[in-house]
């Protein structure tokens, strides 16, 4: 019994140490880690379904971010500049860490398991293991800079919309939009040169940038942000949209057989002398830089007409206006010139009251039926229902080669009369543009 009471102490030392061992055990933080994973996986995971990704967030620790990294990757610069975007992000999400070298990723990842995130994973074999299997993302500037070094064997546009802007010397690779399918295009070219992919968005540019690498080719890069990032760098674009040259007889009868209804939504007259004559219902722009100054919240997708009197201005007036993103843009064919053999030209109150004062017209027909009313000093009455007489009498035996004035109070007996003249080949025919209502505004005489 002495033996037994004398061993207690000894036994009772050793229960306690065991049991304070026990309690330090249950309280030590759990041994959390990172995953290697392979690049052939985050291929499969982020590349063949470009909508989802496994990643709340991708981090590149590597200060080359620039020059190449995966898709969707934040741009962390360094092991401790991802210290610096830590805070607030969800612990029990799965986060991706990737590096140029294993060093640097590998304490990236461990830097994230250090601090309570619960699904990091690393890329093995880190970015040159990427590069081996799919393709990288580039920056707009990077892309710019290696397009102006000529790096590119081509750029291919996979959107629909190539027609509505593309980077300058892209190829359409979409059927849809009026090209050659991508599969088509790549199927002779040199697979060890560099190319670029880029579309409006990121499924279908991810999508023709794997099947480049897919295909074999080692050097493919997609255009990071897709077209709005290099648009949104300020950087030029092209569109495969031109203007339509239209001969004059062809605007005369889409503008003058029904003067209810003109096809252009404006008509822009680029030449300083407009007030000398122009085409019906066309606006003063004076230049080509005048015309630039007036694009601005005008609809893009509706019908322009733009003429001067030579082809230099008119033709840049046009290309001014595909540039700008306009659609539908036409030049008339000829300029002035060939409106002027086919049909009248409008002229204003002031260039018509000049003339009249200079005596250049032989006759004014005014073809309105409220000749009584009201009508500019010297006009004949060239309308039977308003007691006058019809003009295709009056004309017929008046000399086509001298210049006449014709107006009414509308627009279409205006048009209609001097089209008669025109038809019946009087070939100087002017037609006051804004009607007798121009005349009485600019507060011209009257009978």
């Amino acid at each position: 019994m002495k033996k037994i009471i004398k061993k207690f102490p000894i036994i009772l030392a050793a229960i306690v140490l065991f049991l304070s061992g026990c309690d330090k055990d249950d309280g030590s933080t759990p041994n959390t880690s990172y995953t290697d994973v392979g690049a052939g996986q985050i291929k499969t995971d982020l590349v063949d379904d470009a909508s989802i990704s496994p990643y709340e967030a991708i981090f590149d620790v590597s200060p080359s971010y620039d020059q190449g990294h995966l898709p969707f990757a934040t741009k962390a610069g360094s092991v401790d500049g991802l210290g610096t975007m830590l805070d607030g992000l969800d612990k029990s999400l799965s986060y991706l860490v990737y590096c140029h070298g294993d060093a640097p990723s590998i304490a990236g990842a461990e830097l994230m398991a250090d601090n309570g995130f619960m699904n990091v994973d690393r890329l093995e074999g880190n970015y040159g293991a990427w590069d081996e299997v799919s393709f990288v993302d580039i920056a707009a500037a990077i892309a710019k800079s290696k397009i102006d070094a000529g790096d590119f064997e081509a750029i291919f546009d996979v959107s629909p919309a190539y027609n509505q802007g593309h980077l300058p010397g892209a190829t359409n690779a979409n059927v849809d939009g009026g090209g050659t399918d991508l599969s088509s295009l790549i199927a002779n070219m040199d697979n060890t040169k560099s190319y670029l992919v880029y579309c409006h968005g990121d499924a279908p540019a991810m999508a023709g940038a794997q099947l480049m690498e897919d295909a074999g080719f080692k050097n493919v890069y997609r255009l990071e942000g897709n077209y709005g990032a290099w648009v949104d760098a300020g950087y030029n674009v092209e569109t495969g949209v031109t203007y339509t040259d239209v001969m004059a007889s062809q605007i005369k009868a889409d503008l003058v057989d029904d003067a209810s209804i003109s096809p252009y939504e404006a008509i822009f007259d680029v030449s300083p002398a407009y007030d000398q004559g122009h085409l019906p219902f066309a606006t003063n722009a004076g230049s080509v830089e005048g015309l630039g100054n007036m694009l601005d919240g005008l609809d893009k997708s509706l019908n322009y007409l733009v003429y001067c009197h030579g082809d230099a201005p008119s033709i840049a007036g046009a290309e001014l206006m595909v540039e700008n993103g306009f659609l539908n843009v036409h030049r008339l064919e000829g300029n002035y010139g060939a409106w002027d053999e086919v049909s009248f030209v409008d002229a204003a109150a002031a260039s018509a009251k000049s003339k009249i004062d200079a005596g250049d017209f032989e006759a004014i027909f005014d073809v309105s039926p409220a000749y009584n009313q009201g009508h500019i000093p010297g006009a004949t009455n060239a309308n039977a229902g308003g007691g006058g007489t019809d003009l295709s009498t009056l004309i017929e035996n008046m000399d086509n080669t001298k210049t006449y004035l014709v107006y009414c109070h509308g627009d279409a007996p205006a048009m209609a009369g001097a089209q008669l003249m025109e038809d019946a080949g009087f070939k100087n025919v002017y037609r006051l543009e804004g009607n007798f209502g121009a005349w009485v505004d600019a507060g011209y005489d009257v009978e």
